[in-house]
């Protein structure tokens, strides 16, 4: 199941790449003087590259939600966030540019530590069932964190808002990535409408988009993404280890190998996506 729950995931996140790089350039491109998510989703619903972009992104859940219910989520979210290098691929084709040579080293370092990372990775498989308790907990304590991001957002200059919407986005999909797996696991055993994962992922998800289309619409890439997509697999990460009681296993080498290239692909990341806006590919 490893093998296939990688390769299910890196799909995912080719999906996701595709999504983020239609949907950012309609929405950047939107006039600044719309001002609230209706006035912008009025705009986005009419361009196509945003609903190519929205199915792009419906896809990437759906695979997913099946990379999910196939493994664990800390081998599936770190393979997730390198959606990020695809999106940045796909942008670029979109200008109709090559990737910047400064970037090169930075996709090499996260495609390098992904590989060890996979063939290194070893981890108790966990409960089958999520800890409601738990769970409980930490949806309430990363939506408090995600809402406090967002209101502090309003009033901030822009690269904070940026850092912040980045933040706020980052806790609320790596809860997602939770709650998908819970609402997966729990549909094997009963009708999907009676647990009560579903209804969190359907919270989740709409506050997530809503997030995502403020973010590229108030922000730029290089200013929102570093939080988001280092907070993203983090929190999925603790979200696996304290509902679902994932642990790592594995000798010293086998662990040292994977704490590392994990800090790689987070570095690579990072990188990435911190690039000054020059570097970030722009609408045309």
């Amino acid at each position: 199941m490893t093998l296939l729950s990688v390769v299910v995931a890196v799909a995912a996140a080719v999906s996701f790449g595709w999504s983020t790089a239609l949907m950012h350039h309609s929405a950047s491109a939107a006039s600044p003087d719309l001002h609230g998510p209706v006035a912008l989703l009025r705009h986005l619903v009419v361009q196509w590259r945003w609903l190519v972009g929205m199915a792009a992104s419906l896809l990437g859940f759906v695979l997913h939600a099946v990379a999910l219910h196939l493994g664990s989520i800390a081998l599936v979210q770190p393979v997730i966030v390198s959606g990020l290098v695809w999106s940045l691929v796909f942008r670029a084709a979109l200008d109709r540019r090559l990737l910047p040579r400064s970037m090169l080293g930075a996709v090499l370092l996260t495609a390098t530590g992904l590989v060890v990372f996979v063939v290194s990775f070893r981890t108790s498989a966990g409960d089958n069932s999520v800890d409601g308790r738990a769970a409980a907990v930490l949806l309430a304590c990363g939506g408090a964190a995600a809402a406090l991001a967002l209101w502090l957002s309003f009033d901030a200059g822009a690269r904070r808002r940026g850092l912040l919407l980045g933040a706020s986005g980052g806790i609320v999909f790596g809860l997602i990535a939770g709650a998908i797996k819970a609402t997966t696991d729990s549909a094997a055993r009963q009708p999907v409408w009676q647990t009560w994962p579903v209804y969190v992922l359907v919270a989740l998800g709409a506050c997530g988009f809503l997030l995502n289309q403020r973010a590229y619409h108030q922000t730029s890439l290089s200013s929102s993404l570093p939080a988001l997509n280092l907070l993203n697999p983090v929190v999925a990460v603790v979200f696996g280890v304290v509902a679902f009681h994932e642990r790592p296993t594995g000798g010293p080498l086998a662990l040292t190998a994977q704490g590392a290239s994990l800090l790689a692909v987070l570095l690579g990341i990072f990188l990435l996506s911190r690039r000054p806006d020059r570097d970030v590919p722009v609408p045309v």
